[in-house]
This record gives structure tokens, sequence and C-alpha cells, in this order.
């Protein structure tokens, strides 16, 4: 039993190094330290349960300031041709098309294109053109380190909306993914009743 907890914990702190997503990597190092404490006490190995109870703490310390943490967003618009835009979908090309297959900013007609500042650093990308009122949304991407739906409650529910967005009524979306699907309803969007795989949400 002692040995099952111990190769536990080492493949979920091995797991955590992988990780790319910051949030995913305190997690799991944390669930890791948190087996080898018990592996510690079970064993009566002292040395192992102190070090990991200050792993374990810190980790906990930053996931909850990763959480409660005030940031400072600021909404970014571009023209098409900016070059930090051209660079960040070149740079983020391949994560885009795992959720935005068909996306393809040359096919769009009269793009509105919109970073979203996290700290002052270009966290996400919405890319939206007009139409029949309503804002329709090519693209809405956020790298993965700040997958965490802040930037989107702060994209679609600024109250600066109604002026920004000045004579439209409703974001709208084509479901690009089952995820893109699931992300869109917990932000609140909800079925186009007009048009099916369609969503909608009154900005």
């Amino acid at each position: 039993m002692m040995e099952f907890i111990g190769y536990l914990a080492s493949a979920l702190v091995a797991g955590s190094l992988v990780m790319t997503n910051v949030w995913r990597l305190r997690l799991l190092n944390f669930i890791g330290a948190a087996v080898f404490v018990v592996y510690g006490a079970v064993g009566r190995i002292y040395p192992v349960i102190a070090v990991n109870l200050f792993i374990a703490a810190t980790d906990l310390y930053y996931l909850i300031r990763m959480r409660t943490g005030k940031d400072i967003f600021k909404f970014m618009p571009v023209g098409a041709g900016d070059p930090l835009l051209e660079n960040f979908l070149a740079y983020h090309s391949r994560d885009i098309w795992k959720f935005f297959p068909d996306f393809s900013l040359k096919t769009i007609a009269g793009p509105r294109c919109v970073f979203i500042l996290r700290n002052l650093l270009p966290v996400g990308l919405f890319i939206y053109t007009e139409e029949s009122g309503r804002a329709l949304i090519h693209l809405d991407y956020v790298i993965e380190d700040y997958r965490d739906l802040k930037n989107a409650r702060y994209l679609y529910n600024r109250p600066q909306n109604r002026a920004d967005f000045k004579d439209l009524e409703y974001f709208t979306a084509l479901s690009a993914s089952p995820a893109h699907t699931a992300y869109l309803r917990k932000i609140g969007f909800s079925e186009d009743p007009k048009e099916a795989g369609r969503l909608i949400k009154k900005i």
C-alpha cells in the first residue's frame, strides 16, 4: 500500500512538470505533494513530510492568488494589417486551428480585430464582423495559460460594450467545436431560435 502511494505521488508530480498551463501545473503539483505528505506520514519519514508540506503550501498560495488576484484588462482594437496581429496569429496558429479549424483572416470581409490585454499582455484575440445588427464572431481565442474565463467575462460583460459595439444588438457565433460550444454556454450564450447551430448573447 505504501509503495503504491509513493508511485502515485511521483506520477502526479512528474505529470505536473509537462503541463503548459500554469494553473494546472500548480494544481497537479499540489495534489502530488499532498499525496507525498500522506506517504511520509504512513512511513514516518519526517523529511519527506516537511519538504512536501512546504511545496503544497507554496502551490496552494499561488493557486489562491491566481484565482482571487485582481487583473487589469484593456480592450485594444487594431487594424487587420497590424504587425502585432499578424505575429500573434502566426505564433498561435496551430492552437487556434484546434478550436477554429475553418478560421482564416484572409477570407473575412471587413474584419474588426480586438486584442484583450491582461495586465498589459495580449492574451486574447477577438475578431468579428458586423452583420444585420449583430457582431458575428469569427475568432474568440485566449492563450492557454489564461483560459480561466476571466477574459471572456470581461469581454462580453463590459459596461462599455453598448458604445464600442454601437448599433449592434447581439453577439452571435456558429459552433466551431464541442469545446467551443461548451465555452459559449458557460459565458451566457444560448441557442438562436431562428437558426440551429448558432448561439447568441445580447450586448
